[in-house]
């Protein structure tokens, strides 16, 4: 099934932090399967590889590339993110025909890129004393999903979450994220998406179970509370 939630490679008009445009915009150039030279000048897409687009991608990003350089440069410069707009990109080769997906399937697909696009660097940047603040981000991300997408809501078990056997140290949670974040950059369908929520949502459940048994033991100790600030997010009365 083709979407329009896909980056293109040649024409594409992209305001700051778009992380995808629509699709109706690269088969201008590139063709409705990416068989086509854009402009008479680029590489065939439908013969790259995932790779070797992303690195067309960043290049572009970087101020470098071919003969196209000139008009992408100013395409891909914008916070775009190469990662999803590769896997786009390459599914939208292998994928015959053209249709457009649902209003609701772009907001949702668009949200969890920019989110989870955002939240990963947030995480790199973070140290010890910031990370209490980047697990309330965490909860309030996974909160919001579950919130607003009925699909997910029939997946979750509060119930069932547990702590985490090991404390999760920073690289772990980074590549927990960065795994749900190459999940949703590879789906195309809303049951595609909602799968990788769930595992977005059960890492969030992990770290809530995680903060209640340091929350315990800090009050049995009767020392201060874990990071309460802005942005944190209760989550303890949905696990009971």
């Amino acid at each position: 099934m083709k979407k329009i939630v896909s980056a293109t490679l040649a024409t594409l008009v992209l305001a700051p932090m778009m992380l995808m445009a629509d699709m109706d915009r690269c088969v201008s150039c590139h063709g409705v399967d990416f068989e086509l030279k854009a402009l008479g000048n680029s590489k065939i897409v439908k013969n790259m590889s995932e790779q070797d687009i992303k690195a067309a991608l960043d290049g572009y990003k970087n101020g470098k590339g071919g003969s196209m350089k000139e008009l992408m440069i100013q395409e891909v410069n914008l916070g775009v993110d190469t990662d999803a707009m590769a896997a786009d990109i390459y599914h939208e080769s292998r994928t015959p025909g053209f249709d457009e997906p649902s209003d609701e399937y772009i907001f949702q697909k668009r949200l969890s890129v920019r989110s989870l696009h955002k939240l990963k660097n947030n995480i790199k940047k973070a140290d010890k004393k910031s990370m209490p603040k980047i697990v309330s981000q965490i909860k309030a991300m996974a909160f919001t999903m579950y919130t607003y997408d009925d699909l997910l809501k029939e997946k979750i078990d509060f119930k069932t979450m547990k702590a985490n056997k090991t404390k999760l140290s920073k690289s772990d949670i980074l590549e927990k994220v960065s795994a749900v974040k190459r999940c949703v950059d590879h789906s195309f369908s809303e049951d595609e998406i909602v799968k990788c929520r769930v595992d977005f949502v059960n890492l969030a459940g992990s770290l809530t179970r995680d903060q209640e048994q340091k929350i315990k033991a800090k009050q049995k100790a009767k020392k201060p509370p874990l990071y309460t600030g802005e942005g944190s997010v209760d989550m303890t009365k949905y696990l009971k």
